[in-house]
């Protein structure tokens, strides 16, 4: 038991150091102004499956950009989507008749374990030119978001860039839950950039160059993984030279996601997401989530028992307290950004909900299969 103990102690002062790293880490990073001249041309490009009920408000979003229509083009990436997603995109390209829009179409046998991986290569194929965006087809943003990742891009020349995702405002508590979560992991990312230790980054706001994905051979190497179309691509960059990628901290360049109605959809979410942790990660990252999991495995725990051994009631509000002091002030930083701050409400209460969710997620993430637009991925 006081070897538990001590593992569960030095797992929340390891964590609370990662959380001030995470801290210090985004608060260097200065708020980008965009502006100048657009020189650049861009290929935007968003993988899509199974997304007619979404994909339209994406594409109008993209077609209203305040950038030069003839300085991007849009590249539908089609997954072999089964409903009406290449339908919808066709109708609302013909509103926009003088913008460039492709459309390439993966089908089932082609794709082998690869699936959005396979599907953003064939767009980046046929790419005009050397800048790429990807981003989702449920998401949304606003009219500079364009002008202000490539103002970015001229102005630094960086290799990648990641950029905020935020869930749009959300109505009920679940949905609350899971924007307070996302802020936190977008916050990591972008201090692990900022620190020089790239963790992870989101694809729903990703720009990297066409020559980058080529020299470190894209997607090659990870036929076994159908997730991680973001993160392993950037630790692959991070490992021929971690400066080359930036994190651009602006209001303008926020990309409006959809969080999920349902735990069902929630799990499999995640275990998409931390199915990828084994997987060609790095060390740091690999040991970070280790220990983020010890700690909640040992919150849970200590909690558990406080029903029925009082004395591990002062443990657990120890390591508890601790824990959300540093969390906190990490995440009030973030919620002032993302113009969020009446979510942090929902703060401690949250707390117990990810006790018991990442324990659940971290135990059966390398195992067996989730479900993903439709299909079953092992």
């Amino acid at each position: 038991m006081e070897v538990l103990l001590i593992v569960f102690f030095v797992s929340a002062i390891v964590y609370a150091l990662f959380i001030i790293w995470c801290t210090t880490g985004w608060s260097k990073i200065k708020i980008f102004e965009p502006g100048g001249d657009y020189t650049t041309f861009v290929s935007i490009i968003i993988p899509a499956r199974n997304e007619e009920a979404a994909i339209g408000n994406c594409l109008k979003d993209l077609f209203n950009q305040n950038y030069p229509k003839d300085l991007f083009e849009i590249i539908l990436a089609d997954d072999d989507s089964k409903d009406n997603t290449v339908a919808v995109a066709e109708s609302e390209r013909k509103k926009f008749p003088d913008h460039q829009f492709k459309i390439t179409r993966m089908h089932e046998d082609d794709a082998h374990s690869l699936f959005k991986k396979k599907a953003i290569t064939s767009a980046i194929e046929i790419a005009k030119r050397e800048l790429i965006i990807t981003t989702d087809a449920d998401c949304r943003m606003g009219n500079k978001w364009l002008s202000t990742v490539v103002s970015y891009f001229e102005k630094y020349s960086p290799q990648m860039i990641s950029a905020p995702v935020c869930f749009r405002n959300g109505g009920s508590l679940f949905e609350k839950i899971q924007s307070l979560e996302l802020m936190g992991l977008i916050g990591i990312g972008a201090a692990g950039i900022s620190n020089g230790n790239p963790v992870m980054c989101n694809g729903a706001n990703l720009a990297y160059t066409k020559n980058i994905f080529k020299e470190v051979n894209g997607f090659a190497d990870e036929i076994n993984s159908a997730s991680g179309d973001d993160t392993q691509l950037m630790l692959k960059i991070a490992k021929r030279d971690k400066r080359s990628i930036h994190f651009l901290k602006s209001p303008e360049a926020i990309v409006y996601s959809s969080p999920k109605d349902s735990l069902g959809e929630l799990y499999h979410q995640r275990k998409r997401w931390a199915s990828k942790i084994p997987a060609k990660m790095s060390a740091f990252t690999v040991l970070i989530a280790l220990v983020a999991y010890l700690l909640h495995l040992g919150l849970g725990a200590t909690f558990v028992a406080s029903f029925f051994s009082p004395s591990f009631f002062l443990v657990f509000l120890s390591v508890f307290l601790f824990k959300c002091l540093t969390e906190f002030l990490f995440l009030y930083s973030l919620a002032s950004f993302f113009q969020r701050e009446k979510l942090l409400w929902l703060f401690l209460p949250a707390q117990f909900f990810y006790m018991f969710y990442i324990v659940i997620i971290g135990a059966v993430a390398p195992f067996g299969s989730y479900r993903w637009k439709g299909r079953k991925v092992k």
